[in-house]
Order: C-alpha cells, then structure tokens, then sequence
C-alpha cells in the first residue's frame, strides 16, 4: 500500500471506530434496565424476607440470594468499567487545522514549490492524526465490548439467581404467614379461654329502709 492507499485506510478507520463507539454507547441501554430491575427485585425480597424461619427453604433462598447479589455487583461493576474511564481521541478543529495551515504557508513562502509543499505537509498532519487516534480509539472500543459482554453475562447469571431465589422465597413466605396465622389463632384462642374462665361480679342492690316503717317500729 503506498502512502494515498493508507491515508484513505487510516481515515476510514478512524471514523469507523467513532461510529463503533456511538452503537456501543447505545447498546448500554438494555442492560442498565435489566440491572435497575434486579436490583429493586433483590430489595424487594430482602425487606419482606421472614426473619427466623428455618429449614431447607430459608437455606436455599439466602444462598440463591447471596449469590444473586453478588452477580448483580459484578454485573454493576462491568457496566461501569464499560461506560466509563475511556477517553476518545478526536481530531483538532477546523480552527485548529487551519492555524497549522497558515504557519506552513509562512514557513513555505520562499520556496518555488511552496503550495505543493503545504498540501503535502498538511496531509502528512492529518495522517498522523488519523494513525494515532484510530488506533487509540480502537483500543477503547474494544475495551468497551469487552466490559460490556461481561456485564451481560454477570446481568443475565443475576437474573435466574434471583428468580431462583424467588422460588424458596414463596416457601419461606408462606411458612411465615401460615406460622402467624397459628400464633394469631392460639392467642385468640387461649383469650377467649380466659374470659370464659372468669366469673362476672354480681354486686347486689343495697335497700333503703322505708321511713314509714321504722316511725311505726319507734311507737
């Protein structure tokens, strides 16, 4: 490839990667839901999780718990790492590009070939630019897809731990309000028990003597 070929490469090149990064960036979308989803599920369970029930359910559902937490952070982690800490390179702007213009046409002006000179310098400017930041940029892409096919993975594992999760959850649940309903019934219970067990007072009249016959007592 002679130097016109690889100019047209490189140039291609770099305004591929720009357009990699934008479906990238895009691509970003879907797993951010899927994680806010998770993670108000995960709290869901944890804030109506019933304390002190134990058995095979409650154990199964803090394992399938703790495991799905811990893949959602992972998955947390990764879409960090593939959103953010990356910076692209772009080429100078147009005012920029044209300050280096002018500074090779004064530098040039006393020379016979000074246009041709200028064009030639000026392209060997923007193919350096091209080089160097479509190879940066790609190095940054791939970092990108890289983070962001873990963080799928990390999301999707989150996603069945937690309705893994969900199953002993149901259980536990259910144990729970079935245990309550048994207390709240013994208790209503042993009151009404207690209430029949008891006597009501009866409090008797005190009469009041008749003043008629006590005057007739007296005489």
């Amino acid at each position: 490839m002679n130097q016109e070929q690889l100019f047209s490469f490189y140039e291609k090149l770099y305004f591929q990667e720009l357009e990699r990064r934008e479906k990238l960036s895009a691509r970003l979308n879907v797993p951010l839901a899927i994680l806010v989803a998770v993670v108000g599920f995960l709290s869901f369970m944890l804030n109506n999780a019933p304390i002190g029930i134990s058995g095979w359910p409650s154990f199964f559902f803090w394992a399938f718990f703790v495991s799905a937490s811990c893949a959602t952070a992972v998955g947390a982690w990764f879409f960090k790492a593939s959103w953010f800490g990356h910076t692209d390179k772009l080429l100078p702007t147009a005012n920029e590009t044209e300050g280096y213009r002018s500074q090779l046409i004064d530098l040039y002006k006393d020379f016979d070939e000074k246009e041709q000179l200028v064009e030639d310098a000026l392209k060997q400017y923007l193919y350096d630019y091209y080089k160097q930041f479509s190879s940066e940029n790609t190095v940054n892409n791939d970092a990108r897809a890289y983070h962001l096919y873990q963080a799928t993975y990390a999301i999707t594992v989150a996603v069945l731990l937690a309705f893994s999760a969900f199953i002993p959850y149901f259980f536990v649940k259910q144990e729970g309000l079935k245990n309550g309903n048994q207390t709240a019934a013994a208790s209503a219970s042993a009151t009404t028990e207690k209430r029949e067990g008891q006597r009501p007072e009866v409090t008797l009249p005190t009469s009041t003597p008749n003043p008629e016959q006590t005057t007739k007592q007296v005489k």
